[in-house]
């Protein structure tokens, strides 16, 4: 399923190519005869990384590769060099493997909590994401999906260690991996709870060091880079320059007045897409409350947490990127619409046409997420 879905995917994306959409550009021209059409914007950045490493950091205002987590580029340019092929292509190389390693893993769970037949529909409702195109694009989304998914399917089977490793490795992917840290201490300490494990006093230490695993290894980098580059503050100062809060208050402010401000500015009737950044947020806090209702507290928590953690920075626009790897949600959509064949139906064909639409516009450097 997911080889024929990237394959489709793929060959929609060149077609969108072609489409007759005013042109923009925001690379060199060598840069631009490059890349294939799902690398865009932040895949830049992580081709730079690739093929220069971290550069010295920016003068103030300015923008620079260093807010960008070092684990997915540093395997680009690993797979780039071992098989002497184009960044751009062991990008999209790594990123598709890691999808379908993530597949295999995500229909094994849903297995688990859903059954056989329910199993391969969460795997739709996943793929059909309106941005689960990002998920082969040269982007870091399905490593992280991978290694949350491994860190989770660690804990089930009684390997903190394991867990805590994958989940270490997962905060150098990405920031939002803050967000599993309390749903994997959650799933450390349900599943220390089952009358196998140590003394309460070692299960409660596991499951800390496993919910904190995430938080290191998006801390090491935070302050790492910084101190490497003898400017302790330097990822601060950057977030500031990609028009994100410097602080968790400060975002949770700009959050909030973002959407009555483009209300008020017009933006509704101009670009009325930015509103399905608000949809997908009420989208999964429904999901959230659906969870919680039904005591998947782990699940809850790294709904809530993803939701919370863009609000934190003050950005509303990558809220759908960043929900694409909160698996666990596709699993509770695939049990809503479980026995509602027709309106199933209709979910997937609205989301699968908002995901060839989100697809043409990002080939042609139109912000989705």
């Amino acid at each position: 399923m997911v080889g024929l879905w990237t394959a489709l995917l793929f060959a929609w994306s060149f077609i969108a190519r072609e489409l007759p959409v005013t042109p923009r550009e925001a690379w060199s021209p060598e840069i631009a005869r490059r890349a294939p059409p799902l690398a865009r914007y932040d895949s830049g950045w992580y081709l730079k990384i690739a093929e220069n490493g971290y550069g010295s950091p920016p003068a103030p205002g300015g923008r620079s590769e260093h807010v960008f987590f070092p684990l997915y580029p540093a395997i680009v340019a690993g797979v780039s060099r071992a098989l002497s092929i184009d960044a751009f292509a062991a990008g999209l190389a790594v990123s598709f493997a890691a999808l379908a390693a993530a597949a295999l893993l995500f229909v094994a769970e849903g297995r688990r909590r859903l059954g056989d037949e329910e199993a391969p529909r969460a795997l739709l409702f996943l793929l059909l994401f309106p941005t689960a195109f990002f998920l082969v694009a040269m982007y870091a989304e399905s490593l992280f999906l991978l290694l949350a998914l491994l860190a989770f399917a660690s804990v089930a089977r009684g390997r903190p260690a394991a867990a805590a490793l994958f989940g270490f490795l997962a905060g150098l992917t990405r920031l939002p991996a803050i967000a599993l840290c309390l749903p994997l201490a959650i799933a450390q300490a349900v599943r220390s709870g089952d009358g196998s494990e140590p003394p309460r006093r070692t299960r409660i230490l596991r499951a800390t060091l496993v919910g904190l695993a995430p938080a290191a290894g998006a801390c090491l980098w935070v302050f790492g880079v910084g101190r490497f580059f003898g400017e302790p503050g330097l990822y601060f100062r950057l977030q500031q320059s990609w028009n994100r809060g410097t602080s968790p208050l400060a975002g949770l402010a700009q959050w909030g007045a973002a959407l009555p401000e483009r209300i008020l500015q017009g933006d509704a009737a101009t670009h009325p897409v930015f509103l399905i950044d608000y949809a997908d947020a009420i989208l999964f806090l429904g999901i959230a409350v659906f969870q919680a209702k039904r005591k998947r507290w782990s699940d809850a928590s790294w709904t809530a947490g993803a939701l919370l953690l863009p609000a934190a920075t003050g950005i509303s626009a990558s809220v759908p990127r960043y929900l694409v790897v909160v698996y666990p949600a596709f699993y509770a959509l695939a049990e809503i619409f479980r026995g509602r064949p027709v309106a199933r139906a209709v979910w997937w064909t609205v989301s699968a046409a908002l995901l060839l639409a989100g697809t043409a516009a990002f080939v042609h450097w139109r912000w989705v997420a």
